[in-house]
């Protein structure tokens, strides 16, 4: 199938969500320490991984300040993707080749103040049902891996909800509504403040149209390319018709709310009107 109205519009608001956060809030940190070795049964022979403290790192080198890294130190010595280094970001850790696994490694970068998920579960089941770990990016000693792919928290998780099309002009050009959630876990009420401030001031904002290829990570969760600036990457789809936030409405779970769930985190939620004007299957 080829790619449709929602998947260019889920990436684009996806990689506008994460760039908004990181520019407006500040919100990362620049870390340097040691990485550590661990089995994963889901990677091929031909790498060993070695797991930071913290995930997800940075990839958008368009952030001020925030360290992108390009390599880690094996031994003392860098060494990069030339050197047969992944790094991957999602999963905060650098995939070495070879069959070492008492390698000192060493590196720096930026980790996000929040991790940001697509996701297809509800409301309920994020905020209720599921459990989380939590990867404070103030751990308390001694430091260890985090293990991959498992959803971390503090985190932000968006998902589309209802989307309808209604007559715009002549000619056939639709206006395009789309409702996109977001519920933000937080450590505290000032982490929570500051996610549902950012973006409560984005609306009337205007996002590019990028499409699925446009995506930064490979599979591995590396850079493509070796880089991702989401200010170029948006630029190069700058004549296209952008999505447009039309309103922003936010709220939180009170306290009396919070001592039922299975976790002790504070929970608040976005909703974006997100509107388009479009010609159906152009």
């Amino acid at each position: 199938m080829k790619e449709q109205f929602q998947h260019k519009l889920t990436t684009s608001f996806f990689l506008w969500f994460d760039n908004f956060l990181l520019t407006k809030g500040e919100a990362f940190s620049n870390k340097t320490g040691d990485f550590f070795y661990y089995s994963d049964d889901r990677l091929d022979a031909t790498y060993k991984a070695y797991g930071s403290p913290y995930k997800q790192w940075v990839t958008d080198s368009s952030i001020t300040g925030a360290t992108v890294p390009s390599g880690v130190y094996i031994g003392g010595n860098f060494s990069g993707r030339d050197d047969g280094v992944v790094l991957d970001f999602d999963n905060g850790r650098a995939l070495v080749s070879g069959s070492s696994t008492d390698l000192t490694i060493t590196g720096s970068f930026a980790v996000k103040d929040f991790n940001v998920y697509m996701t297809n579960d509800t409301e309920e089941d994020l905020v209720v049902e599921n459990k989380y770990t939590v990867n404070s990016r103030l751990p308390s000693a001694p430091y260890n891996y985090i293990s991959p792919y498992d959803d971390v928290v503090p985190a932000v998780f968006i998902a589309s909800s209802d989307s309808r099309n209604s007559p715009f002009a002549l000619g056939g050009m639709q206006d395009t509504q789309v409702t996109m959630k977001a519920v933000v876990l937080a450590e505290d009420p000032y982490q929570l403040d500051g996610v549902l401030s950012i973006f409560m001031d984005s609306a009337e904002e205007c996002i590019n149209p990028i499409p699925m290829t446009g995506y930064p990570t490979t599979e591995l969760g590396d850079l493509k390319n070796n880089t991702y600036n989401y200010v170029n990457k948006k630029n190069e789809y700058s004549d296209e018709i952008k999505f447009y936030i039309n309103g922003v409405t936010t709220s939180r779970l009170s306290d009396r709310d919070r001592k039922s769930l299975a976790h002790d985190l504070y929970v608040g939620f976005i909703d974006f009107d997100v509107q388009q004007h479009r010609y159906r299957f152009n």
